[in-house]
C-alpha cells in the first residue's frame, strides 16, 4: 500500500540540467491496462521500485495523495511565491453567486511559453521556460500494462506521458500544471491522447473537489491543461441546463448552460470513452476553426463544460476556464471589496461568443455527437 508518507519520506527530485528530461528519473504513476474509462473501476495499486516486485494494497485513491503530498512537500520548501491557503475569499452577492479571491501575489506571468527550439515534433522542443527550479517537477503519469495502477517510486519519463509541475503562482490548493511529453505531441493542439490520460486522472484522482482547466488559443500557446482543488464548487455548476442532444443510459448529453453570461455546453456522460471520441473531435474542428474555448472537467471527469469565446485580433482567451466557470482573482483589495455581480456579467458577457456563432457551434458539436452514438 502507498502512503502519504512514504512519498514525503522519499527523495524524489532528481539532479538534473534545467530545461531537460534526458536522464532523470522521477516517480511515476502507471494506469492500468483495463481502462477506467471503460468500465469506471479503479484495481488495487502496487508501488514499486523500477526493476523490482511490489506487494499489491488496498483499493484507494493513491493518485490524489501522491499529488497532495507532493504539493504540500514543495510547499513546506517554499517553492510557491506565497501561501494560497490563507487568501481571502468571499461569494459575491447575486443571482449567480460568483465567488472573489484577494491575492495581491498572484500574476499570469507563470503561463508556459515555446524555448527557441521550435520544431514541434522534436521529443525536447517544449522548454521548461516556466521551470525555474528542478523541484517544480512532482511526477508523471502514462499508460500501463498491467492490470492494476502501479507506482514506480524512480523511473525515467515515458513517452507518451503527462508531466505534472507546480504552477509557483497558484490559485487555489493544489494548483499544478499537467504537461504532454513525448516525440509525438504537437504542442498547439489538444489530441485524443494527452486528453484520455488528462480524463482518467480526473476519474482516478476521485476527489469531489478536483477541477481540471484548459484554455485554446488560436494564438499557438503550447498544450498544457490546470488543475487545483476549489473549496467552493464553480458557480456555473449549479445552473440550469437545457438538453439539446441526449442518446440513452451511456451515451452522451450536449446541454447548454441557461441564462449565463458566456455562451456555454456541458458534456455529460457515464460511458467515458465516448465523451473522451466525442469531445476531441469537438476540440480538433473547433481549433481547426480558431474559434477559442476554455474547458473545465468535474465532477471525477463526469461532466465537462466548454466556453466560448470571441476570436479578437490582439488576442484570444481572453479570461482564463476558472474565471468562464465564476471565478475571479483580484490583486486589490480595494477591488476585491467592491466586486459586484455587475461588473463581473459585463466582464464575461463581452468576451463571449455572439448567437450567431453559438447557433453554428451547436450544430457542430450535436454532428459529431450523432456520429458516435449511431
Amino acid at each position: 500500500m502507498v502512503t502519504v508518507k512514504q512519498l514525503q519520506d522519499g527523495n524524489f527530485t532528481s539532479q538534473f540540467p534545467p530545461f531537460s528530461l534526458q536522464g532523470i528519473k522521477i516517480p511515476l504513476y502507471r494506469f492500468s491496462s483495463n481502462s477506467i474509462l471503460d468500465n469506471g473501476c479503479v484495481g488495487g495499486i502496487s508501488c514499486v521500485h523500477e526493476e523490482e516486485g511490489g506487494e499489491e494494497g488496498e483499493e484507494q485513491s493513491v493518485l490524489d495523495s501522491i499529488l497532495l503530498a507532493q504539493w504540500e512537500d514543495r510547499m513546506w520548501k517554499g517553492l510557491f511565491r506565497y501561501d494560497v491557503t490563507t487568501s481571502e475569499i468571499k461569494v459575491i452577492g447575486g443571482r449567480k453567486k460568483f465567488i472573489a479571491q484577494f491575492n495581491e501575489g498572484w500574476s499570469r506571468d507563470f503561463i508556459p511559453r515555446m524555448g527557441k527550439n521550435k520544431k514541434f515534433l522534436q521529443e525536447d522542443a517544449f522548454k521548461f521556460s516556466w521551470m525555474e527550479l528542478q523541484e517544480e517537477l512532482l511526477f508523471c503519469v502514462s499508460s500501463g500494462e498491467k492490470s492494476n495502477p502501479e507506482l514506480v517510486l524512480s523511473a525515467a519519463v515515458p513517452d507518451c506521458a503527462l508531466l505534472i509541475a507546480i504552477n509557483a503562482s497558484p490559485v487555489e490548493y493544489g494548483h499544478v500544471l499537467l504537461v504532454p511529453h513525448g516525440s509525438k505531441i504537437i504542442h498547439q493542439y489538444l489530441d485524443k491522447r494527452s486528453l484520455e490520460l488528462v480524463l482518467r486522472i480526473a476519474v482516478e484522482i476521485n476527489n469531489c473537489s478536483f477541477r481540471l482547466f484548459y484554455d485554446y488559443s488560436p494564438s499557438a500557446s503550447p498544450l498544457y491543461f490546470q488543475a487545483c482543488y476549489l473549496q467552493i464548487p464553480l458557480p456555473v455548476e449549479f445552473m440550469h441546463f437545457d438538453t439539446i442532444f441526449g442518446a440513452g443510459k451511456e451515451g452522451v448529453r450536449i446541454s447548454c448552460v441557461a441564462e449565463y453570461p458566456i455562451k456555454t455546453l456541458v458534456l455529460e456522460s457515464n460511458h467515458f470513452n465516448t465523451m473522451m471520441e466525442v469531445l476531441a473531435e469537438i476540440c480538433s474542428c473547433l481549433q481547426q476553426k480558431l474559434i477559442p474555448y476554455n474547458l473545465l472537467i468535474s465532477d471525477h471527469g463526469k461532466r465537462i463544460f466548454l466556453f466560448f469565446q470571441l476570436h479578437t485580433s490582439k488576442d484570444s482567451c481572453t479570461l482564463s476556464a476558472w474565471e468562464c466557470g465564476g471565478y475571479f482573482l483580484f490583486k486589490s483589495k480595494s477591488e476585491f471589496d467592491q466586486a459586484t455581480e455587475q461588473a463581473l456579467l459585463k466582464q464575461l458577457s463581452t468576451v463571449s461568443l455572439d448567437d450567431k456563432g453559438f447557433q453554428a457551434v451547436k450544430l457542430l458539436c450535436c454532428s459529431i455527437a450523432g456520429k458516435f452514438v449511431c
